[in-house]
């Protein structure tokens, strides 16, 4: 059998099938569904697709489409995350951001409870946005993500350099 590239080798699967949240016997989606899931979500991150354009092999893409969405209302990915930081090389540490600009329905959705900061959207004069932080380690891998409303100034998410790091001011004095 040809190995799948977008699917866990058993070793990954090993590190994370304690973290993932199982169903019970007798609920939908038994454990042993778990991976399957996991290696459809590796498929949408890596291929950045639509949910409608997921293979049938990792079975309907509502279905994952749901599942992934509770998965993220219960938190359940932000272990995933810290048990990969736990060998992360925090030697370098990068932090990026990047602003995402939402679609111009998301402007009549109804608004969730904790308003539109629990949303991560914020009104700028081009429309609703959100503004995502990234911390990797040396290699790529993420150690933190962080997401909020765009027009707020979020620089104090990140760590503060330290004043002694910072060089020669980089502007000259005009009138001198």
């Amino acid at each position: 059998m040809i190995r799948d590239v977008d699917a866990l080798r058993d070793d990954q699967w090993e590190r994370l099938c304690d973290l993932v949240p199982g169903g019970r016997a007798g609920q939908r989606g038994p454990r042993c569904d778990n991976r399957r899931f996991v290696d459809a979500l590796l498929w949408m991150a890596r291929s950045g697709g639509r949910w409608r354009d997921l293979p049938e092999r990792f079975g309907d893409h509502q279905a994952v489409k749901r599942r992934y969405y509770r998965w993220i209302e219960r938190g359940a990915l932000d272990g995933f995350l810290k048990a990969l930081t736990t060998e992360a090389d925090l030697e370098w540490l990068m932090i990026d951001s990047t602003i995402v600009r939402a679609h111009q329905h998301a402007a009549g959705a109804r608004i969730a409870k904790g308003g539109a900061d629990a949303q991560g959207l914020g009104r700028s004069r081009g429309g609703l946005s959100t503004k995502i932080h990234a911390a990797t380690d040396a290699l790529g891998n993420p150690v933190r993500l962080l997401f909020g409303p765009r027009p707020a100034q979020r620089h104090h998410q990140g760590a503060r350099p330290d004043r002694r790091l910072r060089g020669r001011s980089r502007h000259r004095r005009q009138g001198l």
